[in-house]
């Protein structure tokens, strides 16, 4: 019995142990660099000050939408997997209700199932924006020089490696376009710039969707830190902005460090309930209670002790046999 309560003790310590250290092993980033658009990532992939500014609630489950989007804006940045009918069934509920939803990608158009599924028809293209003329930096770095007047703070929108936009829903309008020298980068075998599709591009649109609106704006990374302070980054988000801000990141790229770091959290939200922590005091309390009668000698081991204390020359080996012999306890 004690052996085994030994080794029972050993490993709860070794699991507490391993517990602490992976998460101050993920909290530190040790297993991986921080995830793209994470509200706690201050580097130039982070979303860190576009939380400082907006103080977006987060959505972990597009099921956490309200029911009435009255009120709510719903960012959709950079989706790193398809829509479900039923994600999208929820987004166009949320939206037909009053909701404001932003949807921003890039190349990998994974945003385009969304689309489809609240039934729109415009689209990402999915193209490599390129201007050799409006940019800074490199022709990769597009600046939109021409932003509707219904954009109060806006003069012009920067891009980090963004596409283009195909905008064909009723009632939809551009609110920005590309310069005429911008085409979409040939990356086909054999293609050259003379044959690629040359501007001006839409790259920011907004498409009436019953009570609310859906704003499509064609690159994921125009509210990374190293973004949101560019050109009129940041008064875009706010022009087109009204309400509480609502960040998902179920469709999010997370890595390894974030996978194991919010298992820790929510291990130690369970842990830190009162309920728990009385539970487990039980718990020792009984343990250590069965261990302590459990180690208590029966009746017959004290008379057998009391024997060998009064006759210590005789052989308590053979007093054991005799007592198994006759059948005492």
């Amino acid at each position: 019995m004690r052996a085994r309560t030994a080794v029972a003790l050993g490993i709860v310590a070794a699991l507490l142990f391993v517990s602490f250290a992976v998460y101050f092993a993920a909290s530190s980033s040790i297993l991986g660099s921080p995830d793209d658009f994470g509200t706690s990532n201050t580097s130039w992939n982070g979303f860190s000050v576009f939380a400082s500014n907006e103080h977006p609630i987060t959505l972990r489950n597009i099921s956490a939408l309200p029911p009435d989007g009255a009120g709510y804006v719903l960012l959709e940045d950079g989706p790193s997997s398809p829509y479900t009918p039923a994600e999208s069934a929820r987004i166009s509920s949320f939206v037909a209700s009053g909701g404001t939803l932003i949807v921003a990608d890039g190349q990998d158009a994974i945003a385009n199932s969304l689309l489809a599924g609240i039934g729109l028809t415009s689209r990402f293209s999915g193209g490599i924006l390129t201007d050799p003329l409006f940019n800074f930096r490199n022709s990769f770095l597009v600046v939109a020089p021409t932003v509707s007047p219904s954009l109060n703070n806006v003069s012009s929108i920067d891009f980090n490696y963004g596409t283009t936009l195909t905008v064909s829903d009723p009632g939809a309008s551009v609110l920005a376009y590309s310069s005429d020298f911008a085409y979409l980068y040939p990356t086909q075998p054999g293609g050259s710039i003379a044959n690629a599709p040359h501007g001006p591009f839409p790259v920011l649109a907004e498409v009436p969707d019953g009570k609310g609106k859906v704003y499509l704006v064609a690159d994921d990374s125009l509210f990374i830190n190293s973004m949101i302070t560019r050109g009129g980054n940041g008064n875009l988000l706010r022009d087109v902005s009204t309400g509480t801000m609502l960040l998902d990141t179920s469709h999010f790229s997370v890595n390894p460090a974030t996978v194991v770091r919010n298992a820790e959290l929510s291990f130690y939200s369970v842990v830190s309930l009162w309920e728990f922590k009385y539970s487990l005091v039980i718990v020792g309390l009984a343990g250590i209670l069965a261990y302590r009668f459990s180690q208590r000698p029966s009746a017959g081991e004290e008379e057998l002790k009391a024997l060998m204390e009064e006759h210590p020359e005789w052989s308590e080996e053979r007093l054991r046999r005799l007592r198994e012999e006759t059948g005492a306890r």
